[in-house]
């Protein structure tokens, strides 16, 4: 019965059993077929073809090939020609590329003939480029403006000025095509970030990972041949920073920022100069400052960076001026700090209530112990409204003092010296025994901590008290 129903089925079903048999060894071939088509390049010498592969890449690319170790023909993951140890320089660009493994992914009809060869794309993986600072709006304008697919992996990008390293960002990963197209991953700082470039490359979203730094850059539609504008929004955890900006002749300019926080509200324009030497110059406007801001500010920490000092300089103006009326010690504040090669000079203005105090002086901030030197005049005019501020009763012979005061504070010892006190613009009236008691009352009450700490509403009321 069974060998029956078999037969029937064997008879019905022979033509599409034959078939099915049949077919098994056409893909058998096909198959060969193809991995012989594939693979047999393999044996092919592709030295003879460097300037053919050199004309695509100047043609395509703007890519010119200087130096490689070899070329070879690879199968996976899709046929390619891997070009190693490669030094690339883009056309018309001091941007050149160290490339340890460059591959072109080829099209069909030009693995066995390369009249008219175009790839597909290229992939440069694990590259070094060493870039002075003025060129990086070049390389960005490179990788703007190609039209043909890139993918880049693992690219270390130093910046530096003057073979001097600026800032490093390592492990650059890029594609200007497929589903990541414009996504930008990499470190810096030592910590991972994510970019992504919209397909009009006029905005730039940035964030730096486990750190709470997120950035929104912003371009001008029309910029001037070598200038790049625009405008930003970063945020710093709770910080928040708002401006314009424009990069042309080697310089930055910030304008109308603004930096906030719950604690701080300032408005600043500053223009940052690279060249000949790095230079910041600032004016700055203070709008709202908790009191208690300045007490966390760590001056040992700022001094302690001597390098950075050498190299940091500055021009800056700060403003202050009293919004509310509610009682304070401060009407307002107008400051001038230059900095350079580490010596700072400086000139304060401050207006309070019932007077006028102007300070000047300078500082050698990168010495071992850095000395203020300061020259300071205290211009009461009304000296009832001045200790009123500090709720103190008291009152004096006189209505009005001018009192100037020339000395050297010792910034880390906790040391004040004073030259002179004078009193009233009479000539030299301080006594050896006067300087040294306002010395020991200085350091007993208000330099007793840290040097910002001078500046307490309850320190100072507590000094008045005791000298008058």
């Amino acid at each position: 019965m069974i060998n029956n129903i078999y037969k029937r089925i064997h008879n019905k079903y022979s033509k599409f059993f034959n078939f099915f048999f049949f077919l098994r060894y056409v893909i058998g071939i096909f198959l060969i077929a193809i991995v012989s088509f594939i693979s047999i390049p393999k044996f092919f010498d592709y030295e003879k073809k460097q300037e053919i592969i050199k004309e695509y890449l100047i043609s395509y690319y703007d890519l010119e090939l200087n130096n490689y170790s070899s070329i070879k023909f690879k199968v996976f993951p899709l046929p390619n020609l891997a070009i190693q140890d490669v030094n690339l320089k883009v056309k018309n660009q001091p941007i050149f590329f160290n490339t340890k493994n460059f591959n072109i992914f080829l099209k069909l009809k030009n693995i066995y003939n390369f009249d008219d060869f175009i790839g597909r794309k290229i992939l440069l993986n694990d590259n070094k480029i060493n870039l002075d600072i003025d060129t990086t709006k070049d390389l960005f304008n490179y990788f703007v403006k190609l039209k043909y697919e890139l993918d880049i992996q693992k690219l270390n990008l130093n910046l530096r000025r003057k073979e001097s390293s600026i800032i490093a960002i390592r492990e650059i990963h890029f594609s200007n095509y497929g589903y990541k197209k414009n996504e930008i991953n990499g470190k810096i700082f030592g910590k991972k970030f994510k970019a992504h470039l919209d397909n009009d490359y006029k905005n730039i979203k940035l964030k730096i990972l486990q750190t709470g730094i997120k950035a929104n850059f912003k371009f001008d539609e029309k910029n001037k041949v070598g200038t790049i504008g625009g405008s930003s929004k970063i945020s710093v955890l709770n910080n928040y920073l708002k401006s314009n900006f424009l990069i042309k002749n080697k310089q930055v300019e910030i304008t109308k920022a603004n930096l906030r926080n719950k604690d701080l509200s300032i408005s600043f324009d500053s223009l940052i100069k690279f060249n000949p030497f790095f230079e910041i110059n600032s004016d700055i406007q203070i709008n709202m400052m908790d009191n208690n801001l300045i007490n966390i500010i760590s001056l040992e920490k700022v001094l302690s960076n001597i390098e950075i000092l050498k190299k940091f300089n500055s021009n800056n103006k700060v403003s202050y001026v009293r919004k509310r009326s509610y009682n304070s010690l401060i009407k307002s504040h107008f400051s001038e700090l230059n900095l350079a090669h580490g010596r700072l000079v400086f000139f304060n203005k401050t207006s309070i209530p019932g007077g006028i105090i102007n300070c000047k002086g300078d500082s050698l901030l990168i010495e071992e112990y850095p000395r203020l030197y300061f020259d300071c005049s205290f211009d009461l005019k009304n000296n009832k409204n001045f200790l009123k501020n500090f709720s103190i009763s008291k009152k004096l012979d006189k209505n009005s003092l001018h009192l100037n005061v020339i000395g050297s504070l010792n910034l880390f010892n906790k040391k004040i010296n004073f030259k002179k006190i004078v009193i009233d613009k009479k000539s030299d009236n301080s006594k050896k025994e006067d300087l040294s008691y306002f010395k020991q009352t200085f350091e007993n009450i208000l330099f007793d901590d840290n040097f910002f700490s001078m500046f307490k509403k309850d320190k100072i009321k507590e000094f008045i008290l005791e000298i008058i």
